[in-house]
């Protein structure tokens, strides 16, 4: 044991005088680390480690596992700090009066470790390390010891990486416990239990790698002697128009031209706007703001359209209402009828069958003549005639007989010389009754044509 003990304290040893050599080497290198990564995984030879050990008690070592991840961040060209999180399986053996135990101690171990750069083939890394119980076993009897286990360990360790640069790399580190494992190992009365341990394995990098220094790019040529490309008398390094001649109150450049209209900034009067030279820049005015200029208005003090070479749309009849919106520009109206005379309102009251017939009645005649005379009267005017009935007799039959009243009505009106484009009709069977069909006066009401009249 204290030989196994020495030759680790020989190697940590050896690491930290690397470590300041390769501090020395590295100083003045330009080489630098970028962030990395990747797997890592090897073996585990630990003990637990017994102070105020009883009589009779020995301890043995014991070989396991571990495997994880790790992640690297360069600080400067020398230093890196590499956090890790390995499973890993640690532990040790006792024998005591002729009783064996093996116990396996299950950890989630999270080394912080600062790694020192020492050259291209050897790292030398140390820090602390936390660790966090998962499991805990007496793998000699299989019982499950994790209630007699404390749950988190804290060690320090240090060891060194060889061919860190490498994608695949050997890394080997001593781990020193110093958290007591349990307080009562199995009658250890006044013994005290810590973990130690050697993990030596293999480590993967995924990502990242070891980036060399660059040569700088030589400096740049001496300027060329002063040039002046367009002859303005202002030399190209001072010439913000070096190929365009100008003037040295624009910085080499020629007189600004803001709108291109062709006229110079200070000879234009109106430099934000195209315009001709006739009037000193600016463009050819609107007096009348109709987007057409005077130069080409008919009416240059009034509103009005290209058609009409800038004046108003004509209103021939003088009621107010344009030529192009007038649907009776000779004759004057109102704008309500669209510039025709206004049409009187028409009222009459529902047109009335005979009980499950299309026959008219006395009363239905006379206002369908009533309106006969109306559209007669305004010829601009059309008809929606909508049929209904009573709820007598079945739906489909009632249908079927509502658009014989509709077509009924439309026919008188044709044989009375209406258009028939200028009527439409709908039936709508025995449906928006205007009266209570539990009576026979009712009925006689819903038996009926209406009339929806319009332009």
């Amino acid at each position: 044991m204290k030989k196994k003990l020495l030759v680790v304290t020989g190697v940590v040893c050896m690491c930290a005088f690397s470590a300041l050599h390769a501090q020395d080497m590295t100083t003045t290198s330009k080489d630098h680390y970028s962030v990395y990564g990747g797997l890592l995984g090897g073996a585990n030879y630990s003990n637990l480690r017994v102070t105020d050990k009883p009589s009779g008690l020995s301890t043995d070592w014991r070989w396991d596992w571990a495997a994880g991840i790790f992640v690297g961040f360069p600080i400067g060209k020398t230093i890196s700090l590499e956090p890790q999180a390995l499973f890993s399986r640690m532990g040790g053996k006792f024998t005591q009066t002729g009783i064996k135990t093996d116990n396996q101690l299950d950890y989630l171990s999270v080394p912080v470790l600062v790694k020192l750069h020492a050259g291209k083939y050897f790292d030398f890394m140390v820090g602390p390390q936390f660790d966090f119980l998962m499991s805990a076993k007496d793998k000699e009897h299989d019982k499950d010891i994790k209630d007699n286990i404390k749950k988190n360990d804290f060690a320090l360790t240090a060891g060194f990486e060889l061919f860190p640069r490498h994608v695949v790399s050997f890394y080997a580190r001593y781990i020193h416990g110093f958290n007591k494992v349990y307080e009562d190992n199995t009658g250890l009365s006044t013994a005290k239990v810590y973990n130690q341990g050697v993990q030596a394995g293999l480590k993967v990098k995924l990502f990242g790698k070891h980036v060399k220094a660059t040569t700088p790019p030589p400096p740049p040529p001496p300027p060329p002697a002063p040039l002046d490309s367009d002859n303005d008398g202002i030399p190209d390094s001072e010439d913000k128009c070096p190929n365009q001649a100008g003037v040295a109150k624009y910085g080499g450049c020629p007189i600004p031209d803001s709108d291109g209209d062709g006229i110079n900034d200070e000879e234009d009067k109106c430099p934000q706007q195209a315009g001709v030279a006739k009037y000193n820049g600016c463009p050819i005015p609107d007096s009348d703001g109709d987007g057409i200029n005077d130069e080409e208005d008919k009416c240059p003090q009034q509103a009005g359209v290209a058609k009409y070479n800038g004046c108003p749309i004509p209103d021939t009849d003088g009621d107010g209402v344009n030529d192009e919106e007038d649907k009776c520009p000779t004759i004057a109206g109102v704008k309500e009828n669209n510039g025709c005379p206004a049409i009187e309102k028409f009222s009459a009251s529902a047109v009335q069958f005979v009980s499950g017939s299309a026959t008219l009645t006395k009363g239905g005649n006379a206002a369908l003549s009533q309106l006969v005379f109306y559209m007669k009267k305004y010829p601009e005017t059309k008809v929606e005639i909508n049929g209904y009935t009573d709820n007598t007799g079945k739906p489909e039959a009632n249908q079927k007989l509502s658009e014989k009243r509709a077509a009924a009505a439309k026919t008188y009106l044709t044989k009375k010389g209406i258009s028939g484009d200028r009527v439409t009709t709908n039936g709508y069977g025995d449906a928006s009754p205007i009266a209570d069909n539990g009576t026979k006066e009712g009925k006689a009401k819903n038996r009926r044509v209406e009339f929806k009249v319009s332009q």
